[in-house]
């Protein structure tokens, strides 16, 4: 796959709201500065790129708790100078990808750990849909960026039948269909209800993660 350059962002984690059960993750009062984004202000562990291969280009999620960082020395485009570099999780992080909330770059896969505690699985009907409980957000931003990846029971992701969302109790298009992960960009949210869902199309078991992210250009 092509690799491009990752247009600069500023990404803002924020609080997240359960209906039945609140759980909040005080944010970070340090500011992360490195080449691939130009501020953040996080309560989780961004892709970066050794001294030696400093152009970030994309990056993946190995497992639940390894990220696989593209990084190259000259023109993002050369394969000849990537390198993939490998990265820890936080021991209460997991690794979730997602897709540039850039629309022009919904292309160019990214991978970023979070405590994300919005967990749930199918184990107890592994061919019906599993969808987790009902969330909204409380962001400083209008526009929020969603995520969903699911998870083998050896912490690999693997495909599912379908990935969705919903928002209001619609449903947000499109579906994600045979893939592991899914990207949302919501404009103009505001505190609407959202809803993920997956069916794996099989008897497999498997765990998912949402979360989501603030977004701004």
């Amino acid at each position: 796959m092509k690799m491009l350059f990752a247009q600069l962002c500023k990404l803002y984690t924020f609080f997240l709201v359960a209906f039945a059960t609140i759980a909040v993750g005080a944010p970070l009062e340090n500011e992360i500065m490195n080449p691939n984004l130009k501020r953040a202000n996080i309560e989780l562990t961004l892709p970066y790129c050794p001294a030696d291969h400093p152009v970030y280009k994309a990056s993946l999620c190995n497992s639940i708790t390894e990220l696989m960082v593209y990084c190259g020395i000259g023109s993002a485009d050369d394969p000849a100078t990537t390198i993939i570099s490998y990265m820890n999780c936080k021991p209460d992080e997991v690794c979730v990808e997602h897709y540039h909330a850039v629309e022009s770059e919904l292309d160019v896969p990214h991978a970023t750990c979070t405590d994300t505690k919005n967990k749930w699985d199918n184990f107890d009907n592994p061919n019906a849909i599993a969808c987790s409980g009902k969330t909204s957000y409380i962001s400083g931003s209008k526009d929020i960026e969603i995520a969903i990846i699911i998870y083998a029971s050896d912490g690999k992701p693997i495909q599912v039948d379908s990935l969705y969302a919903t928002e209001n109790d619609s449903m947000l298009y499109p579906i994600n269909n045979n893939m592991h992960n899914y990207t949302n960009v919501l404009r103009n949210y505001n505190k609407e209800t959202i809803q993920y869902c997956f069916h794996t199309g099989t008897y497999a078991d498997v765990t998912a993660y949402a979360t989501a992210w603030g977004i701004s250009v």
